[in-house]
């Protein structure tokens, strides 16, 4: 809130700096001058807040690429992928939510799904490799 306050302080002061400046000089070829250099002054005053943003821009990436942690965004990548997998089974094999397990890691996918009528392993492998270009583990239980 101070940077604020001090931000509005120095704009009313330049504004009534120039005020007082434009009043005292006098008409004529140097007005026009003076005018010139005054607006140049209360452009860069209000142009300062952008030179404490730029200021904190370098600790700023530094903080952000330190709390970044490769690992924790690949596994929620992975969990994605794997959610986004999951409800194409589903859709695609008629099977409920709670008899498809599908996990995505660094060795591939593995999927575990309850046993349906007509439902084979080698139909799951194929339309996950044919969906999503990977090979697939299937196990049926039940």
């Amino acid at each position: 809130m101070g940077k604020i306050s001090g931000f509005i302080i120095s704009l009313v002061s330049a504004a009534a700096a120039t005020a007082l400046i434009d009043g005292f000089v006098p008409d004529g070829a140097m007005k026009k001058y003076v005018r010139y250099l005054v607006s140049l002054v209360i452009l860069l005053v209000l142009l300062s807040p952008l030179h404490d943003i730029v200021g904190e821009l370098p600790s700023l990436v530094a903080k952000s690429s330190a709390e970044y942690d490769a690992t924790e965004a690949f596994v929620r990548a992975n969990s994605i992928v794997a959610m986004h997998i999951e409800k194409s089974l589903i859709e695609k094999f008629s099977l409920y939510d709670n008899e498809v397990d599908v996990e995505y890691s660094i060795d591939g996918i593995s999927v575990s799904a309850k046993r349906r009528i007509g439902v084979l392993a080698s139909d799951i492998e194929l339309y996950i490799l044919n969906t999503y270009g990977v090979e697939a583990k299937v196990e049926l239980y039940g």
